[in-house]
């Protein structure tokens, strides 16, 4: 049995792979996170064979999860890193430890899955969108704030705004009739857009990608989103589970 665990930006998530089987994911804020709480999450059944960890959440939350992890069962969790190539999947970045792992993970988890050209967006913190072709390879991805982070800037990084938005009604569509849905349902619909955008991108180049969506925001973004996709919320996990069985880590 095998402990996944998925350290994102805000969020960290875990599953067991037991076998081929994994688990339902579980998920939980971390900033406030103390060795305390860390040891009380993962309180299970029975002892893991290995630990698997993404980490895209910064050195304190990393040290925490593997401090309970030698404390609570005396293993030194592997901190999965980006690589040149791992389950078919070969990355596009010369400096290959630039790619975040997050990134990376997610890509073989959902190449894997599709077994052909995948469009990954994931909308947490960040939303990151990554192509990758049919035989594999990596065409590069987006960085953009998420739906969130982009609302939080102009909160708080312009003069008028915040004032005219703390009251109002948050819709569906592209146009609001007050300031708070008109920043939201622009963060909302502009991931969406640019979701659709990449798709098309590889449309052009002879690719017929499938969209994968996950992260925190995906369900939020995914009903604006005007091609066929999938959501998948544990898609790093799943790719953890792939390296974990291919034996790459």
């Amino acid at each position: 049995m095998i402990l996944l665990i998925d350290i994102g930006n805000t969020r960290l998530k875990w599953a067991l792979l037991d076998g081929t089987e994994l688990t339902d994911q579980h998920a939980a804020v971390h900033a406030a996170w103390s060795d305390a709480d860390c040891d009380a999450a993962f309180a299970l059944a029975q002892r893991p064979d290995r630990v698997l960890v993404s980490n895209v959440g910064g050195d304190r939350i990393g040290a925490i999860v593997r401090g309970i992890a030698m404390a609570r069962w005396g293993i030194a969790p592997t901190f999965v890193q980006s690589s040149a190539a791992a389950a078919g999947v070969r990355n596009a970045y010369p400096e290959v430890w630039k790619l975040g792992v997050d990134r990376w993970v997610g890509m073989i988890g959902a190449y894997a899955m599709h077994r052909r050209a995948v469009c990954v967006v994931n909308i947490g913190t960040a939303a990151t969108i990554d192509g990758v072709d049919r035989t594999g390879r990596h065409l590069g991805g987006v960085i953009v704030p998420g739906p969130d982070l982009m609302v939080d800037s102009l909160l708080k990084n312009t003069n008028g705004i915040a004032p005219r938005a703390e009251t109002g009604s948050i819709g569906s569509g592209v146009f609001a009739n007050n300031t708070l849905g008109a920043i939201h349902q622009g963060a909302l619909h502009a991931v969406a857009a640019l979701a659709e955008r990449t798709v098309e991108s590889m449309e052009a180049l002879g690719e017929q990608p499938q969209l994968v969506l996950t992260g925190g925001a995906s369900a939020d973004v995914g009903r604006l989103i005007r091609v066929p996709h999938v959501a998948t919320p544990d898609l790093v996990l799943r790719g953890l589970a792939v390296l974990a069985r291919s034996d790459a880590v």
